[in-house]
């Protein structure tokens, strides 16, 4: 019995990895899109933001770390595996930086140059391609 349990929780753990790769590869398609057609870069960047963050969310469950709020969920993943050097320095790099720039609540817009942009898009597709590739879900 609670073989089965156990392995119940193992297979929830793995389709909630599945959904946020999966989300995060949407958001990335999306913010890539939004882009082509000119669309407003707020809308581009919440998109971005999404790209990284829904990784960290599937790393995180990978990792048995509990999630909070995301400001706390990302101070969490650098110090489980930014710090540890199980993923680069420059993933977390990035996710502060659209953590920074994507639209507050409060309308306030922070200046981003399509260069960086650019260069966060790129980033985005290789830390999924690297979450995909720890999270145990394709291993197994």
């Amino acid at each position: 019995m609670v073989t089965r349990n156990l392995g119940e929780a193992y297979e929830l753990m793995r389709e909630m990895e599945r959904i946020r790769l999966d989300q995060a590869k949407e958001a990335l398609e999306e913010a890539e899109a939004l882009l082509a057609e000119g669309m407003d870069i707020g809308f581009v960047l919440t998109n971005l933001f999404y790209a990284f963050y829904y990784p960290v969310l599937a790393i995180m469950n990978e990792g048995r770390v509990p999630t909070t709020m995301q400001s706390i969920t990302i101070g969490l993943f650098d110090q489980q595996f930014i710090k540890t050097g199980t993923f680069k320095q420059e993933y977390a790099n990035a996710v502060h930086r659209v953590f920074t720039v994507k639209p507050k609540c409060s309308g306030e817009k922070t200046q981003v140059i399509a260069d960086e942009v650019n260069e966060l898009l790129a980033l985005a597709r290789d830390f999924i391609a690297d979450a995909e590739e720890h999270c145990t879900y394709l291993t197994d």
